[in-house]
């Protein structure tokens, strides 16, 4: 979030924004279009420190998402279906029968104005800029949610980098679905913790299950390596994003063929559980109570691995293979398979997350530091005890080709360029 206007460079960066939970969850439930969900973003990326007046115009809109700027056309019909959103809460109130509780919904109101509007409910003065351009057209009222709270993104998201200059085009391109996806994606990322989006408890996100292609091999008495292989998604699909699977997973292809996401594939510290699909296949379940142990993988569709995301997966795999284990095909042909290393005795699983390209990435910001550095650290420690093993087998110890082992507190220079969050 910055108070820069739309036509502005921040100077420390492009900054960050977020959104109120309530807001979002009520474009979801409206069902909003892909117009509509940018049209919002870029009214959000916009706004003053506070989070609720924007400067941003229609013009900024049809420049982000490269929609046609006819008068009346998809943007301003977007822009005016926003003005009728309104934002929803529930609470639990009491039926008037003893010990009876029924749940009440709450009406938050819009969750656009213009600034006419605003002014006409409210009377509330604006801070206006020096300038015509830093004029408040806008306002996005927070529902008093904590900053701290809503849902954080990065203004590239918006604004784009050099080598993705139009993320808001890619996205409205990719269609309804997709909008609503990346939406709900954002509300449950978790890179402290999991280092993407978060794929158990709750509230979760979609995720990558990796089934055992052979059973695991000991490693003399010291560890043991196990292998398997990508089988695709598992999510469970809210009717709020859509009610047809074949759309929500062809949205889910897009976003990552567009790059607006990628998936990190994951060694836990815990043993896959079986579970069943709802037509009736087994997968390998992530359980509960699971924690990254390290990386292994960046498995970006959009052309390049962000430097310092590569993971140790070629320490796995090169170790497998000097063990004649190999989990390429032969020619050393990649089919998905992955070998992941831990110590014996030690529960453990492979499984891909996804990860949010424009997100919130300074090492300022509230949580950022210590997320990356914990990531660094858990894949130095795994290095290390695949140096071990090597070392049991009468291997001779391997270094890491690039840096990437090394402790960094920020993400890769291209998503890196972000402001402080205001907590």
């Amino acid at each position: 979030m910055n108070t820069q206007d739309h036509t502005a460079k921040a100077p420390n960066g492009a900054g960050s924004f977020c959104i109120p939970r309530a807001a979002l969850n009520a474009l979801l439930d409206a069902q909003a279009t892909a117009y509509e969900v940018c049209t919002y973003l870029v009214l959000a990326r916009f706004t003053d420190s506070s989070g609720r007046f924007s400067t941003a115009s229609i013009s900024a809109v049809n420049r982000y998402t490269g929609a046609n700027k006819v008068k009346g056309g998809t943007v301003d019909r977007a822009h005016q279906r926003l003005l009728t959103i309104r934002a929803k809460t529930t609470k639990q109130v009491s039926s008037g029968r003893a010990g009876k509780m029924v749940e009440q919904v709450i009406d938050l109101g819009p969750i656009l104005y213009t600034r006419d509007a605003w002014h006409q409910a409210t009377g509330e003065i604006f801070p206006d800029g020096p300038h015509e351009r830093a004029k408040v057209l806008h306002v996005l009222p927070d529902f008093e949610e904590l900053q701290e709270d809503r849902i954080w993104f990065g203004n590239n998201l918006v604004t784009g980098v050099k080598t993705f200059d139009q993320p808001l085009k890619s996205l409205k391109n990719a269609g309804d679905v997709a909008a609503r996806l990346l939406l709900s994606l954002y509300a449950v990322n978790d890179m402290e913790t999991w280092g993407g989006v978060r794929p158990v408890g709750k509230t979760w996100g979609p995720w990558h299950h990796y089934e055992p292609v052979a059973d695991d091999n000991s490693l003399n008495t010291v560890g043991r390596l196990i292998r398997a292989k990508d089988n695709g998604p598992v999510a469970s699909i809210a009717k709020t994003i859509t009610g047809d699977n074949g759309a929500y997973f062809s949205a889910l292809s897009a976003l990552e063929s567009s790059g607006l996401i990628y998936q990190m594939v994951l060694v836990l510290n815990r043993n896959a559980i079986k579970s069943k699909f709802s037509s009736g296949g087994e997968y390998s379940a992530i359980p509960e109570d699971a924690e990254p142990l390290y990386e292994l993988d960046c498995r970006s569709q959009h052309g390049y691995k962000p430097e310092g995301e590569e993971g140790i997966g070629w320490a796995t795999a090169t170790t497998a293979g000097g063990l004649n284990v190999s989990v390429a095909l032969p020619g050393g042909q990649f089919d998905g398979t992955y070998a992941a290393i831990v110590s014996k005795g030690h529960p453990a699983m492979i499984a891909g997350i996804y990860r949010l390209r424009f997100r919130v990435v300074n090492p300022k910001n509230a949580g950022v530091k210590g997320a990356w550095a914990g990531i660094q650290q858990r894949n130095k420690e795994a290095l290390e005890l695949v140096n071990r093993i090597r070392a049991t087998c009468k291997l001779p110890p391997i270094t890491p080709p690039s840096a990437n082992i090394k402790q960094k507190p920020v993400a890769p220079a291209d998503t890196s360029d972000f402001s402080d969050c205001p907590f």
